[in-house]
């Protein structure tokens, strides 16, 4: 969880994928880079793309689509507040993750992220996203007295 902290933390508009990086890292940049994002620029949600798989980003399209589909269908990812994370699951090269992210108003919405790491390729050997799939409101949502 301290590593997912710190990462969050650090300069995601230049990550970008790495062998180095464990499935964990991945998530955590993602995660980082959707709650600082710039709506001017979209710095955070390009950081996302590049950790997009190949395969994935044969099914979104370019990053303008990527930007809006991501603005379009779960804007509650963009800014949020707060992100409670479960265990990552790894078996050989498929990943996957569930995160809870909070709203300002305190709406709690899951996603599972899909990761798998890269065979073959300019990407090989690095972890990726495949899919991100939404997961409903968490435990956490609803006003809080």
């Amino acid at each position: 969880m301290a590593l997912q902290a710190s990462l969050a933390t650090a300069d995601t508009a230049i990550a970008a994928p790495d062998r180095e990086h464990a499935p964990e890292q991945v998530v955590s940049i993602i995660i980082g880079a959707l709650q600082s994002n710039d709506p001017a620029s979209d710095s955070g949600i390009a950081t996302v793309y590049r950790f997009a798989s190949p395969a994935n980003r044969a099914s979104t399209g370019p990053l303008a689509r990527f930007s809006n589909m991501i603005k379009r269908g779960f804007p509650d990812m963009l800014n949020h507040v707060r992100a409670r994370y479960t265990p990552m699951q790894v078996q050989d090269d498929q990943a996957l993750q569930a995160v809870w992210l909070s709203t300002p108003d305190g709406r709690e919405n899951g996603y599972g992220f899909q990761l798998s790491r890269q065979r073959g390729g300019e990407f090989d050997g690095m972890w990726m996203t495949d899919a991100v799939i939404p997961l409903g409101p968490g435990a956490q949502s609803g006003i809080r007295i």
